[in-house]
Order: C-alpha cells, then structure tokens, then sequence
C-alpha cells in the first residue's frame, strides 16, 4: 500500500511536470499574439514583419516535432523534454532581453526549438509512467494544461503587457520555468547518454525525409505572405500552399 502510494504521488508530481511546461509553452505563444503591436512599435517594424514573430515559431516547431519525437523514441524522451525545458528558457531569456528584431527572430527560434522538444515527448512520458487503465485521464489532463494555457493568453499575457513591457511575457517563463526543471530532473530519471550514442542517433536519422518535410512546411506557409498580397499574386499563393501540401506529405514517405 505505501509502494502505492509513493508511486501516485511520483506520477502527480509528473504530470505537474509535463503539464506545467505545457501550460507555459501555450501561453507564451497566445501571449505573443497579444505583444505584436507592442513589439513593432518598439522594434520601429513594420506589421507584416511583426508577424514573423508568431510564424516563426510556428514553422520552426512543425518542423521538428516528428524528429524530436523519434529522438526521445532512440534516446530517452525525458532527456528530450528537459533539454527541450532548458531550449525554451534560454529563448525566452533572448528574445527577453533581445536589442532588435533579428535577435527576437532567433530567441523565438530558439524558444520554438525547445517547445517542440516539449511537445513531442510530454504524451509519449505519460505512456511509460501510468497504467492502461489511467492513462487516458492523464493524457486529458496534459491536454488541459495545453488547453488553459492557449486561452490564458488574452488574460494573463494581456494584464502583463498592460502593467509592463512586453517583455515580460517572455521573463516571467524563465523563474517559473525553472522551479518546473528543477521538479523534471528530481522526477524523471535521465539515463548517461554517451556522446558516441547521440552521433550515432544523428547520422541514423532521416535527414532527406526531414529536409523535404522542411521544404515543404516553409513554402507552405509562405503561401499565406501572397493570400494577403490580395488578387493579384492569388495563384502563386495557391501554387505555393499546394506545392507545399504535397512536399511535406510526400517527406512522410520517403524512406
């Protein structure tokens, strides 16, 4: 009986663990959204070039996401997660503190790199840690996390931005963020992982499949960047969104 409790109680602190990162790493997203105007005003950009802010970050997750799954799959998914925690408040701690526009770009590439680490591992945690029978209401909960982050954004990202700069929406991750990577490392075990072991893992990967799904993604949504050109340019944004449909499919099945 105290064996089971012990281990509810690890598989609580757990889910605390995956959902609070989730939980962050949907906020800052949505709070993003918010900080836009803000962000051009200050940074002297224009409109269409703040909006990079949130696609970037976008493209640059949908990409890894299948690569980053498949690592945590070879190497250890709770290595994955909490490099991915660690990826994410170094690009929050960047594009924080980011003098102009090109350093916010790569703070949120950065950012983006480690929520993906995040994303791609959190469910693929909770198969290895709870039984069948609580599996489906641990993964639900993940999924709320996620859920209350997203609609956090107008309310919490907006009361920051209201009450300070929009920086903040990327500060406040990194002293909340690590009290949750201290709870990860304390939780989830991290096996020795050689050097020798991630090269190996590396040069066995993909790397054809993930370019072309990279390709693909890019010109895909480079496609929207002609949709609001208006009438005019209407076909190449249609030859762009198909084209890049198809690449990113195809790359699923390249071998």
């Amino acid at each position: 009986m105290a064996d089971e409790v012990t281990s509810r109680g690890k598989n609580y602190s757990i889910i605390a663990v995956l959902g609070m990162f989730s939980f962050l790493t949907a906020l800052s997203g949505s709070s993003t959204n918010l900080a836009i105007p803000k962000i051009a005003i200050d940074m002297d950009i224009s409109s269409s070039m703040a909006t990079w802010i949130v696609q970037i970050g976008l493209i640059t997750t949908a990409i890894l996401l299948v690569m980053f799954g498949h690592m945590g799959d070879i190497l250890s998914k709770n290595v994955v997660f909490l490099a991915g925690g660690i990826g994410f408040l170094v690009g929050s701690a960047i594009t924080g503190f980011a003098p102009n526009y090109a350093i916010i770009l790569f703070g949120r590439v950065i950012q983006a790199i480690g929520s993906a680490m995040i994303m791609a591992n959190s469910m693929g945690i909770v198969t290895q840690y709870f039984p069948d029978k609580r599996r489906a209401e641990a993964l639900a909960v993940i999924s709320m996390f996620i859920s209350v982050g997203s609609i956090s954004g107008p309310g919490i990202g907006g009361l920051i931005i209201s009450a300070s700069s929009w920086r903040w929406i990327y500060w406040i991750n990194i002293p909340l963020g690590l009290i949750i990577l201290w709870l990860g490392f304390k939780f989830l075990p991290v096996p020795k992982e050689s050097w020798a072991r991630v090269r190996e893992v590396m040069r066995g990967a993909n790397w054809t499949g993930q370019n072309l799904f990279t390709i693909g993604i890019i010109i895909f949504f480079l496609s929207g960047t002609f949709f609001q050109s208006g009438r005019s340019k209407f076909l190449i944004g249609l030859a762009f969104l198909i084209v890049g449909g198809l690449i990113s499919l195809g790359a699923f099945f390249q071998d």
